[in-house]
């Protein structure tokens, strides 16, 4: 990696930033074993303590990593289902995004649900529940609507469950045979009717 910018030419709320985009670089290309605080230190052309300002130690920094996936992961479902008022539709283009960001962000992805930090992370947890609650909010759309034949909530379990194992056998390019390739859109289009036979009401589809 090059060094981004110039030793001191950041201000506090920079360097924290940059230190993110750089560490979330760095994680793509190595995977968490590669990701080191004094390396990122010498990446962005900074003192070896500087990047310790800003986080404790690289479990701080990989929690920070981590909860800024699943803010932009939610972001994604959520920008995914637009202004569509059809249930089942939201819950498919909710799908799409969850796969569309694992594709993006295959490393980040994994740490997000791979990896748990040694000490509690109250704004991790939370930004994980606020992107199950974008998949949830379209199931609830579904159910108010008449189309499930269970419970949003028991919906919501089986679909997450099948679009988040979809999601782990694309990155881990496990499709060969299924003819989707990688296109999100593709994978989930492959299986959105079978799971939606498993949730909807047979009048529904």
């Amino acid at each position: 990696m090059q060094t981004l910018k110039a030793k001191n030419s950041y201000h506090h709320g920079d360097l924290h930033e940059a230190l993110l985009e750089a560490a979330e670089k760095q994680l793509e290309e190595e995977g968490p074993a590669g990701l080191s605080l004094r390396k990122l230190g010498r990446v962005l052309g900074v003192t070896p303590g500087a990047p310790y300002r800003h986080f404790e130690d690289k479990d701080a920094l990989l929690a920070a990593l981590a909860t800024l996936g699943f803010r932009r992961l939610r972001a994604t479902m959520v920008d995914g289902q637009g202004q569509r008022v059809d249930g089942e539709e939201r819950c498919r283009r909710a799908g799409i995004g969850y796969l569309t960001f694992a594709s993006k962000h295959p490393e980040l992805f994994r740490l997000m649900f791979g990896w748990n930090p040694a000490r509690e992370v109250p704004e991790l947890r939370e930004a994980g529940d606020a992107a199950f609650e974008a998949f949830a909010e379209s199931l609830r759309a579904c159910e108010e609507q008449g189309l499930l034949q269970q419970s949003a909530l028991s919906a919501g379990l089986l679909a997450w469950s099948a679009v988040h194992g979809a999601a782990f056998l694309m990155i881990d390019d496990r499709l060969g045979g299924c003819d989707v390739g990688k296109d999100p859109e593709a994978v989930l289009n492959s299986i959105h009717q079978s799971l939606w036979a498993g949730i909807g009401k047979p009048s529904a589809h």
